[in-house]
């Protein structure tokens, strides 16, 4: 299957005093590298949504790009807005979608996404889930839902949660919690790894 990878960088990193946290340094190497070293050897393509700092995320792939101005400072979906449009993305036959402050995604994650979707093969996106708790924001679903969020931002929703349930998204299980760990915080740069 032809995969491509969406990084979400585009957000205002406020828990983190306003730094784009995409470019924040963990054990010598930006938030972002960690993730793209992640998933590079799992997917044939990446992209970056950026709102700042462009030509940062441009050294590390070609195809960066921020929010359509009309969905500008609306969260993460505006990412998956302003993606529906993008030709190279529409071309995948799945889209994984991870956030860039989540440095320890699992090595087989997309794997993991494809066997799901082998066994359910009516299902169009899927997310992660621990026994703990649920990771919306690491998504695996069809490229051909991305407009299906315009509509659902543009009626004054925001949730990813909620986006995906309107797709009737389902939970893909996976073992540990500490892979899926948001680094939203100085404090929680102390979390040991995966």
């Amino acid at each position: 299957m032809n995969v491509s990878a969406l990084i979400l960088a585009g957000g205002e990193g406020r828990r983190m005093s306003g730094r784009d946290k995409g470019l924040i340094e963990w054990q010598g190497r930006a938030f972002v590298d960690h993730v793209i070293g992640r998933i590079r050897p799992q997917v044939g393509h990446i992209a970056i949504s950026a709102n700042r700092n462009l030509e940062e995320y441009a050294a590390r792939s070609a195809h960066v790009f921020a929010d359509a101005r009309q969905w500008q400072g609306l969260g993460p979906l505006a990412a998956l807005c302003t993606s529906a449009s993008d030709i190279q993305l529409a071309k995948a036959d799945w889209l994984l979608v991870v956030p860039c402050d989540t440095l320890y995604l699992p090595e087989n994650l997309v794997q993991v996404f494809q066997a799901a979707a082998q066994r359910s093969p009516l299902c169009s996106a899927f997310y992660a889930q621990t026994d703990n708790q649920q990771h919306y924001s690491v998504m695996f679903f069809r490229p051909q839902l991305l407009p299906s969020s315009i509509a659902y931002l543009n009626a004054g929703m925001r949730t990813i949660r909620g986006w995906l349930q309107q797709q009737r998204a389902r939970s893909v299980q996976f073992a540990a919690d500490a892979c899926f760990a948001n680094y939203n915080s100085p404090q929680d740069m102390d979390t040991p790894p995966c």
